[in-house]
């Protein structure tokens, strides 16, 4: 204790008055790095749970069988689920998201289907995602190289730690993945 007060007490003005000038900026900068690292590690999360339900929902779930409730491939309920799982799995909200329907999609050839764009709701609830499905993936190449498959899409409302000298209250970091259709 005696220690302590001799440090404080030798302290001069001078001294006192850099802490307070250092130590706002200090402290800002510290935020604003984990605020930043928190942004890159949920965009990380997302853009794996849009990889996933994009590689869900264009796998054929059986080769061979006929007549299934969503042909051959998975329901909309099992993409939205694989997506949901991983958003909770890494401690996120899933209220936070919010379908992106990509706009510009082209239609596969002939025989697939018209593409279809939906927004299901998420097992919980909480938000929604878009999934596409019978899309031309690469509309800018050689029309003999283009593929086909499903995009999922959606976007997380990330708010801010409030940090003071900075003025980023939220921000909707985008997640979208396309994976051909296997067929």
């Amino acid at each position: 204790m005696k220690k302590t007060f001799k440090l404080v007490a030798g302290c001069d003005a001078q001294e006192v008055a850099e802490l307070a000038i250092v130590l706002p900026i200090l402290l800002s900068m510290i935020f604003g790095v984990f605020s930043f690292a928190r942004a890159y590690n949920i965009y990380s999360t997302i853009t794996h749970a849009a990889e996933e339900g994009a590689r869900v929902a264009s796998a054929p779930v059986c080769a061979t069988c006929t007549a299934l409730a969503c042909g051959n491939f998975p329901c909309n309920t099992t993409v939205t689920q694989t997506v949901e799982d991983i958003i909770t799995a890494s401690h996120l909200d899933a209220a936070q998201i919010s379908a992106v329907v990509p706009a510009g999609l082209s239609d596969c050839p002939a025989p697939a289907p018209a593409h279809a764009c939906t927004s299901p709701t998420l097992p919980s609830g909480a938000g929604q995602i878009s999934v596409c499905r019978d899309v031309i993936l690469n509309t800018n190449l050689n029309p003999a190289l283009q593929a086909c498959g499903t995009i999922v899409s959606f976007r997380y409302g990330y708010q801010f730690i409030p940090v003071p000298l900075i003025s980023f209250n939220s921000i909707n970091i985008p997640a979208r993945a396309q994976a051909v259709v296997e067929f």
